[in-house]
């Protein structure tokens, strides 16, 4: 089959649907497609299950379906094109087929939207949007072979969003321009080590004082590196009862089937891998422990199992938990706010985007500043590979020597080029 007589399309098609009372009743359904050049022939293609799942089943109308439809074709067309021009990057769709997709195919893409002169808005919130809700449906669905997180963050309004995974420092993305301010993924709470230790102290003290039932769960991201779904998973027997005291591990375990059979939709409440996790150990984190096993004593719990429990003993799910961070989040930036000499943290926090996977980069940042390898980080991060832990590795050193390279031409009286880039500067610096 020669790829360039093949063209991905997108169309309403009139289909019969067996009602429950075994009568047809005719209706109109969106359909992504392959279609002969030549022949002029349509083929239907598996993947109209994403317009199914995740427009149509959730009562989304023809054009609010059509709209992501035609997107996501221009997409696989862009793909297409680009393996027959022979991109190397590419080739592995090829090979693997949508497997083989990965996000800098997506970052790709969105960079040819921005030299195509598109708007900023029609990128940002039509393009990206898809594309983002494409992804998360092939990882929902297991046909990714590369591992994405989508991290998510719920603003001021309540409302869930997904933190675009596209803007990545090793993708390379390009936007187009925009006169509106970019708000920025916040993945750490800064490089400088003693200010980020006074901000994950002072972040869990607020929890304590805004949503206590959670304090101890926000600990483990820091400390542990858990994932929203991790933590709510967790239950009375996967944390050891000797705790700091003989035990750093807990399990993360998938408890779907004890805590949240009641739940129609589980997709907060998932766990991307059971492992034995390692805990940095630290006597304000047994303290964190000490004072949940408290405050979980005095209230009759819905469930047995479950050990993040609210102040009625029901079970917090991973919706619930998001929903409680969000308060202790904003209760944070307010106080910052409104405290003298932290302008610097309350602007920070305020004006770039993040949720509850922050926890998850802080606990990577202190694996860095232990000098683990991208293997080692692999392992204490709960990894399938290590491209992520390298990729972080690379990402910091290249901060580091850029550094370096500033601080040798602020130290340098008569600057000779040849000897500060020579000692002081290296490559990574312009491709991270």
């Amino acid at each position: 089959m020669r790829l360039e007589n093949y063209r991905w399309f997108a169309t309403e098609t009139k289909i019969e649907h067996l009602l429950n009372n075994n009568q047809l009743e005719e209706k109109t359904v969106v359909t992504i497609g392959v279609k002969d050049k030549n022949t002029g022939l349509p083929v239907p293609h598996p993947i109209t299950h994403f317009i199914r799942q995740k427009y149509q089943y959730q009562g989304k109308s023809l054009s609010t379906q059509m709209n992501p439809a035609r997107e996501i074709v221009k997409f696989l067309n862009f793909l297409n094109e680009q393996i027959i021009l022979g991109i190397p990057e590419f080739q592995i769709i090829s090979e693997k087929g949508f497997r083989g997709l990965q996000l800098i195919h997506g970052a790709r893409y969105i960079t040819y939207c921005a030299e195509k002169k598109l708007s900023y808005k029609y990128v940002k919130h039509s393009i990206e949007r898809y594309l983002i809700r494409f992804y998360e449906y092939l990882a929902d669905m297991k046909l990714l072979d590369e591992e994405i997180e989508f991290d998510t963050y719920v603003n001021r309004q309540g409302d869930e969003v997904i933190i675009t995974p596209f803007d990545h420092v090793s993708l390379n993305t390009q936007y187009p321009t925009t006169d509106d301010p970019v708000r920025n993924k916040l993945k750490d709470f800064g490089d400088n080590p003693v200010k980020r230790n006074k901000l994950v102290y002072e972040f869990i003290e607020e929890a304590r004082r805004v949503s206590p039932d959670i304090a101890f769960g926000i600990a483990l991201g820091f400390f542990a590196g858990l994932r929203r779904g991790e933590i709510v998973n967790q239950t009375k027997a996967t944390i050891p009862t000797d705790f700091l005291d003989g035990s750093n591990y807990i399990a993360v375990l998938d408890n779907q089937y004890r805590l949240f059979k009641h739940l129609k939709n589980t997709t907060k409440e998932q766990v991307k891998r059971p492992r034995l996790q390692p805990v940095l150990p630290s006597a304000y984190l047994r303290e964190l422990y000490d004072a949940h096993m408290i405050m979980n004593a005095k209230v009759r719990q819905d469930n047995p199992y479950a050990f993040f429990v609210d102040e009625k003993g029901r079970t917090i799910s991973g919706g619930s938990y998001e929903k409680k961070f969000a308060k202790v989040k904003y209760a944070y930036i307010y106080k910052l706010a409104n405290t003298s000499g932290r302008y610097s943290d309350f602007r920070m926090l305020d004006e770039a985007i993040w949720g509850t996977h922050i926890g998850r980069g802080v606990f990577t940042n202190y694996l860095y500043s232990m000098g683990l390898d991208d293997r080692q980080m692999a392992i204490a991060r709960g990894d399938k590979s290590t491209l992520s832990a390298k990729e972080y590795i690379d990402y910091r050193n290249s901060l580091s020597n850029f550094q370096e390279a500033m601080n040798a031409f602020s130290n340098t009286e008569t600057l000779d080029m040849g000897n500060v880039l020579g000692n002081k500067w290296n490559w990574e610096v312009f491709t991270k």
